[in-house]
């Protein structure tokens, strides 16, 4: 692969990666907010109170997937230090570059990902 499309790729990986760093850091100011006391509540209901733990708990598995996929692009970075970006960890052939620019952390072809998913 090139250098021009390893820089285009770099920059696709890390431009991902900050936009998963602000929804990560928007979700830790939401859930702030939302933990704050509400010492002015005359009400409290016990669906309140599973509303909100249910959202907290969905809020937790984003940011679980998000960290995931952050390690995700991690590698992918270091791939491309290492001149391994774009092929694929099964068969070593080349990944698809339209599988690559919609995922750009792809470590798998499409055949390879389908077969993986079969199982």
């Amino acid at each position: 692969m090139s250098n021009l499309k390893l820089d285009h790729y770099r920059e696709l990986i890390l431009a991902k990666r900050r936009e998963i760093y602000e929804e990560l850091k928007q979700g830790e100011l939401k859930e702030a907010i939302q933990e704050a006391p509400a010492e002015n509540s005359y009400a409290f209901h016990m669906a309140d109170l599973g509303s909100d733990v249910n959202e907290r708990e969905k809020s937790f598995l984003v940011a679980a997937l998000e960290n995931d996929i952050l390690a995700q692009l991690d590698e992918a970075l270091i791939r491309i230090e290492e001149g391994t970006y774009g092929l694929c960890a099964v068969c070593d052939q080349p990944i698809d570059p339209k599988r690559l620019e919609a995922i750009p952390y792809a470590k798998l072809c499409l055949e390879c990902k389908a077969k993986e998913e079969r199982g």
